[in-house]
């Protein structure tokens, strides 16, 4: 008989699946890794998936000019490395792309 995953298990479980989800897995290939990692069946998977989502839900639950002024940093310092190894191209898409989002764009 297995024993039950005490609340530290849960979480790390829980934030395993939410990784997974957001690298784009399928239900079913989270239900193939819970049944091959954990030994769960569908219905103990599931409880994980949905618990999943609400924290990946939680983690972009914020305020939508924070969020802006997040996106905008990272592309300025996606846009300066670009710069430092010489691609300028991905750089310049960074500077579209945050012109776009500022609006200043056409």
């Amino acid at each position: 008989m297995k024993k039950k995953a005490n609340s530290t298990e849960k979480e790390y479980r829980t934030l395993r699946i939410a990784a997974l989800i957001g690298k784009g897995a399928t239900r079913s290939e989270l239900l193939r890794y819970t049944a091959n990692e954990w030994g769960l069946k569908e219905r103990q998977s599931d409880q994980y998936i949905q618990d999943a989502r609400i924290v990946l839900k939680k983690d972009f639950d914020i305020d939508r000019r924070q969020f802006t002024a997040e996106v905008l940093s990272q592309l300025s310092s996606l846009q300066k490395e670009a710069r430092s190894n010489n691609q300028l191209h991905v750089a310049l898409g960074c500077i579209n792309s945050m012109a776009k989002i500022a609006q200043i764009s056409t």
